[in-house]
Formats: C-alpha cells, sequence, structure tokens
C-alpha cells in the first residue's frame, strides 16, 4: 500500500516511469479520502501538472556540512558529539548520495567501525582495543537521524538503517551493561591511601561524588550559586524558569536528559560543599580545576593515579578496575542496599522514568533527604568498622 499513516498524518508514495513521488495529505480525515487523493496525484503527474517534481536525491557529505551540522549547532547541546561522528561518516560516505547509501552499505560501515580499535589518550604504542558496539550504535543513530531530516527536506527518499537485520542490531546494543567493580574494601583504600599526598585534590571531588552520585560533568558545571547553604529557600533560573532549592540542597541545572533536578547534601556533601565556597580561590565553579582555576576537563589522569597509589586496578579493560564514573554506580548500589526506592534513586540519579507507571510515580525532596542521610550514616559505620579492624583512621588520611 503506497498511503500510510504515522503521527496522524497521511504520507503517499508512488513511481510512475521510474520517478518517485511523494507527500502528505494533511487534509485527508480516513484511509478512503487518502486513497482518492493519491489519485489525484497520480493523474496530476500523467497530466504534466506536477513538473515542479524533481527527482529525490542529494550529496550526503553536502547535507550533512550545510544543513545537519547547522541545525545541531543551533539546537542541540550535544552538539559537539555530533560534529566528531559526523566527520567519521563524511569521511566513510564520501562522494555519495543519499540513493546509493543503501541496507547493505550501512550493515558494511557497521562491521568496518567494528573491526577498527582504538588509540587511547596519550597513547604511543599501537592501538589494540578494538572499537566499542556502543560507540557503532550512537554512530549509526546519527545516521538515521540525517536521514531522516534528509527525507523531510526532500533530499532522501528513505532510511535505510530502519531495515537494518536483527542480527546486526544485536552486535551494536544501546549500552553495555557492566558490574559495579568497586567494592567496601577498595572504596576505603582509594580514600584511605590514594587520595592523599599529590592526589588529595581530588578527594572532595570524590566524597562529593559518593554523596550525590553525579556525572562528571554535572560536577564539573556545578557552580557556586546553584548550591544553598542558608536557612531560605533560592530560586535559581535555568531557560527562562525560576526552580526551588531549600536549605541545604543544589541544583544540576543541566542533566544528561536536559532536565533539571534538585540533590540534598547529607552531612558529608555538605561539609565538602561549605570548604569548596569558603575557599578564595573559589569564585565560580564549585570544584575548578588545580591549574587553572577555571572549569575541571578531566580526572582521569588523577584518579588513575590515585588508584596505582591505593594499589587498586583501574580502567574498563582492566579486571576488577575501577574508574571515577564507578563511584555514581556505587551510590546507586549502597542505597539499594539501604532499602532506598526505586523511585528515589531514579530522582537522585537524573533518570528517565520507563513507562507510565514511572511516570506517575515521583520522589519528594524530604524523601531525598532521608536517602542520602541514611547514605551518610552508612560511610561513618563503615570508618568505624575499619578502625577497629586496622586501628586506622580514614579521618587522617
Amino acid at each position: 500500500m503506497s498511503v500510510r499513516k504515522r503521527g496522524g498524518v497521511y504520507h503517499y508514495q508512488f513511481q510512475i516511469k521510474n520517478q518517485t513521488y511523494y507527500g502528505t495529505f494533511l487534509d485527508a480525515k480516513s484511509d478512503a479520502e487518502a486513497r482518492k487523493l493519491e489519485k489525484d496525484e497520480k493523474a496530476k503527474v500523467r497530466l504534466g501538472l506536477r513538473n515542479e517534481d524533481k527527482p529525490i536525491d542529494g550529496d550526503f557529505c553536502a547535507f550533512v556540512n550545510d544543513v545537519y551540522l547547522p541545525y545541531a549547532r543551533e539546537n542541540k547541546r550535544s552538539y559537539k558529539h555530533d560534529e566528531f561522528r559526523c566527520k567519521v561518516l563524511t569521511e566513510y560516505f564520501a562522494g555519495q548520495l543519499f540513493s546509493g547509501i543503501t541496507m547493505l552499505d550501512v550493515v558494511r560501515f557497521i562491521k568496518y567501525r567494528l573491526s577498527t580499535k582504538i588509540r587511547r589518550h596519550n597513547q604511543v604504542s599501537p592501538p589494540t582495543k578494538l572499537r566499542s558496539p556502543v560507540t557503532v550504535h550512537k554512530e549509526v543513530g546519527l545516521l538515521s537521524s540525517i536521514f531522516n531530516m534528509a527525507i523531510v527536506q526532500k533530499t532522501a527518499l528513505e532510511n535505510p538503517c530502519r531495515n537494518i537485520p536483527r542480527t546486526v542490531r544485536k552486535k551494536i546494543p544501546m549500552r553495555k551493561k557492566r558490574q559495579c567493580p568497586m567494592t567496601p574494601e577498595k572504596e576505603i583504600l582509594l580514600f584511605e591511601n590514594g587520595l592523599t599526598g599529590r592526589y588529595a585534590h581530588l578527594r572532595p571531588l570524590c566524597l562529593f561524588d559518593r554523596n550525590t552520585g553525579l556525572r562528571f560533568g554535572e560536577l564539573s558545571r556545578l557552580e557556586r550559586d546553584h548550591v544553598n547553604l542558608d536557612a531560605d529557600v533560592k530560586w535559581v533560573e535555568v531557560d527562562g524558569e525560576y526552580h526551588e532549592v531549600p536549605r541545604d540542597c543544589f541544583i544540576v541545572v543541566k542533566s544528561k536528559n536536559g532536565k533539571s533536578r534538585v540533590i540534598p547534601l547529607n552531612a558529608e556533601a555538605r561539609s565538602v560543599a561549605v570548604h569548596q565556597l569558603s575557599d578564595a580561590t573559589v569564585s565560580q565553579f564549585v570544584f575548578p580545576s588545580n591549574r587553572t582555576k577555571e572549569q575541571i576537563k578531566e580526572v582521569k589522569k588523577g584518579f588513575a593515579g590515585a588508584c596505582r597509589k591505593a594499589g587498586i586496578p583501574y580502567g574498563l579493560g582492566v579486571r576488577g578496575g575501577i574508574t571515577f564514573h564507578n563511584l555514581r554506580h556505587w551510590f546507586s548500589t549502597r542505597l539499594e542496599d539501604l532499602g532506598v526506592s526505586k523511585t528515589v534513586r531514579r530522582d537522585l540519579l537524573g533518570h528517565e522514568p520507563r513507562d507510565i507507571t514511572d511516570d506517575y510515580t515521583h520522589s519528594t525532596i524530604e524523601m531525598r533527604r532521608r536517602a542520602v542521610a541514611r547514605l551518610c550514616q552508612a560511610w561513618g559505620e563503615d570508618l568505624t568498622q575499619n578502625e577497629e579492624m586496622s586501628g586506622k583512621s580514614l579521618a587522617s588520611a
């Protein structure tokens, strides 16, 4: 059938003399009416009344550089990711028209990307690790978005990414689920032995993160004005709207899902915030770069050094290795162990609801406040147990 209803609108597509014609019937109210309008369109073509229609085709790279990327820079927060992924796509599909990129071409692209190896930052030796399937999934997702925009702009006719076989899709999952390699023993070693000396500047950042579960990007963008240590309520403007930040709370204004969220400070996180905000060198960002005093860019090298100093494996590709992001996983894991509900953990972590029931279920600020308070109490119990076992105090580290 050449007439289909999508999103409440009827779309048509047909071929006459090897030329494709397509469009929408915005006024059609039923299938019968849409089919009648399609017959009228075919009659117009045969009578030469649609000479304005041109064969639908366009240069892939030109469209990406002239149409898609300018749109992404203007409308998407993640445009920088689109830029380097578009570079990969334009290099592979260079010189091709949209009509020349088939489903089999996309499958070959997937196979090629999965077979290539990557080089880590500052790695001098030849690359040895294969590219992550999750990375390839994001690249194919972007390719599909480009085709969808090209169809709307009448530059492409169809999206070949929609027809990728299921067996191939299984090779590029949306995300790779990993077990959290953090353990109470590793946590104690990290904070007692690792985050000291030359790595002591990372200690406030890590202490704050294990009590709030923030992503690194959210931590690095946290500003002084986003934190409320006063007794009165504070109002913070985000994209033209004012959000209430109660006492001893802070707001994440730019989360991964595009929404802001308010997180309470337990005793340990509040202590870190007071320490940071009382530092004269902290002007805008709560956790500035130790070198530039501006927004911190990365902690991988410093955190890896702290792990080595503590005798803990570091890295995703290392057996039992941890990364800075595992502090966020550990935050959620400990909350679950303490009996905190999934709804409260979801709202603290800034995850999207999975279904209608989740969408109708919310946590209050007091529920979140009680959850992180219990977490702080658990940290204290861990410290007490460790002192009894080792005779040493982590507080003196």
